[in-house]
C-alpha cells in the first residue's frame, strides 16, 4: 500500500475521531443537564458529584453507564437493587455514550498505532 493512501486514512481516522470526542462532550452536556440529577437521586439518595461540572460529568457519565452494564460493578457499589428504579431510557443513554467514548478512544489509540507503522516501514 502506498504511504499517500495511509497518510490520508489516518488523517480521516484522526479527524472523525475529533468530531466523535466533540459529540461525546454534547452527549455529556446533555446528560448533565437532563438525566445526571435525576440518576444521583436515585442511586446517591441526593448528593450530587457528577453534575457538579462538565469534567465530572463526563467522570459521572463513564460510571453510571458501568454500573448499568454490569452487575458486578452495580454490586461492588451498593448500587443493584437500586439501578431498577432508574428509567430504562435514561440507562441505555448513559450505556450509548460509554460506547460512543470508549469508539472514539479506540479511533485515537488506531491513529498512533498507524502513525508509528507509517514511520517504522517507510
Amino acid at each position: 500500500m502506498n504511504n499517500e493512501i495511509v497518510v490520508y486514512i489516518t488523517t480521516f481516522t484522526w479527524i472523525l475521531a475529533c468530531l466523535g470526542i466533540f459529540s461525546w462532550v454534547g452527549i455529556v452536556f446533555y446528560l448533565k443537564s437532563k438525566w445526571l440529577p435525576l440518576i444521583e437521586d436515585i442511586l446517591e439518595g441526593g448528593r450530587r458529584l457528577y453534575s457538579l461540572n462538565i469534567y465530572l460529568a463526563g467522570q459521572g457519565s463513564l460510571h453510571y453507564a458501568t454500573v448499568f452494564l454490569s452487575k458486578w460493578h452495580a454490586g461492588r457499589m451498593n448500587m443493584q437493587e437500586k439501578r431498577e428504579n432508574v428509567p430504562k431510557n435514561a440507562q441505555r443513554i448513559f450505556i450509548l455514550s460509554f460506547f460512543f467514548f470508549m469508539a472514539n478512544f479506540v479511533l485515537f489509540f488506531s491513529t498512533s498505532v498507524l502513525i508509528v507503522l507509517i514511520r517504522k516501514y517507510s
